[in-house]
């Protein structure tokens, strides 16, 4: 099932599993048409094609809308989110630094803590832009340093 493997990788599992469910039902009925010693009539191949286009036709209109809504950019905010959040948690300089998210309007990013100092604030604002590209609303900085000015 290539199929699946494709969309996993795109909008994540779930919608995945659910669009293999529906691309194989074509499968259960040509199996359930053979399983007998039988003549297979011509009306069955029929009703295999009808079933077998609809398939077809739904996992097209599903992979489309998803397209539309924006779907494969939220899938790809949460894996780049996951992998800044690990990379994060796993620095011993920003063990003071939380680090959250909101899907909302395009995926957002909140940072809140405090670290030792401006080059590490500057280090994570850094590390955050280049590891997480399809943020449309950004970040919002909440981490405080020694000097850092209050309006800020």
């Amino acid at each position: 099932m290539w199929i699946f493997g494709w969309l996993t990788g795109i909008f994540g599992f779930l919608p995945a599993l659910l669009m293999a469910i529906v691309f194989t039902c074509p499968v259960f009925f040509s199996w359930r048409m053979t399983r007998g010693n039988r003549p297979v009539k011509r009306r069955e191949y029929g009703y295999l094609a009808v079933v077998t286009m609809l398939a077809l036709s739904c996992t097209a209109f599903f992979v489309i809308e998803w397209y539309a809504t924006g779907m494969d950019r939220l899938a790809m905010f949460g894996r780049e989110y996951r992998a800044f959040q690990r990379r994060v948690s796993s620095m011993p300089e920003y063990k003071n630094v939380e680090v959250s998210h909101t899907l909302r309007k395009g995926g957002r990013v909140y940072l809140h803590g405090s670290v030792v100092a401006k080059t590490s604030h500057d280090r994570l604002i850094q590390m955050s832009d280049r590891m997480i590209r399809n943020s449309e609303c950004g970040y919002y900085d909440g981490v405080d340093y020694p000097g850092k000015d209050p309006a800020e």
